[in-house]
């Protein structure tokens, strides 16, 4: 739209010409005559050269043409594919997925035969082998690969039977089923009685219930409810 144009049209009382569009020349959805708006997107928020605000066209492709994940054909701008390799099948550290560099090597120092680069032997430096296990059958933390120490405890500080040092296991019961307190999983004691020292029918061990009763219905007055009321 010319000088002419912004000064010789008509508008109306809200500010549009007779074909819709304001003195800048937009319409009253922000848009131009060619449908692009004052950022130069149009409605699908696309610019003239087919890319969006942040740099990637319809197909999510940008300028160079990477994905909006940084790869292009499967690569990143580093070289390295979706799982961290590149063409040649090695990561950002130089191993492939076996876990070998180049010279055959892993990350140990160890060949796929297990010898290691430094000692020529089974064993590094440190005296661990491939597998990271000394002589003994150990690792640095000091576990077997059963998962146990040379004390028979794994790293929960349970043996093979499930108990630890102190001979409980994980709910907190010994080997005869009581914890620490004496008492098994239904809160009794070896002599069957609870906490309150009732057994499971409810009496203690001068044969008692909670109300100073026996099994008979007597206190240890030799009187039952009713001749104490009498009294």
């Amino acid at each position: 739209m010319g000088l002419f144009d912004k000064f010789s049209k008509t508008f109306d009382k809200f500010g549009y010409d007779l074909d819709g569009y304001d003195s800048n020349g937009y319409d009253k959805k922000g848009y131009d005559k060619n449908g692009y708006d004052v950022d130069g997107y149009n409605k699908e928020g696309y610019d003239k050269k087919g890319y969006d605000s942040n740099g990637y066209d319809k197909k999510g492709y940008n300028k160079k043409g990477y994905d909006k994940k940084g790869y292009k054909e499967g690569y990143d701008q580093d070289g390295y594919n979706y799982k961290g390799y590149n063409k040649d099948g090695y990561n950002k550290n130089g191993f492939n997925n076996k876990g070998y560099n180049k010279e055959g090597y892993n990350n140990r120092g160890f060949s796929l035969d297990g010898i290691h680069i430094d000692t020529k032997i089974n064993f590094d430096k440190e005296g661990y082998n491939k597998k990271g296990y000394n002589k003994d059958g150990y690792n640095k933390n000091g576990f077997n690969n059963k998962g146990y120490n040379k004390e028979g405890y794994n790293k929960k500080g349970y043996n093979k039977d499930g108990y630890d040092v102190d001979g409980y296991n994980k709910e907190g019961y010994d080997g005869n089923g009581y914890d620490h307190l004496g008492y098994n999983k239904d809160g009794y004691d070896g002599n069957g009685y609870d906490s309150n020292g009732y057994d499971g029918n409810g009496y203690d061990h001068l044969g008692y219930n909670k109300d100073g009763y026996d099994v008979d219905g007597y206190n240890k007055f030799n009187k039952n409810k009713i001749e104490v009321k009498k009294d």
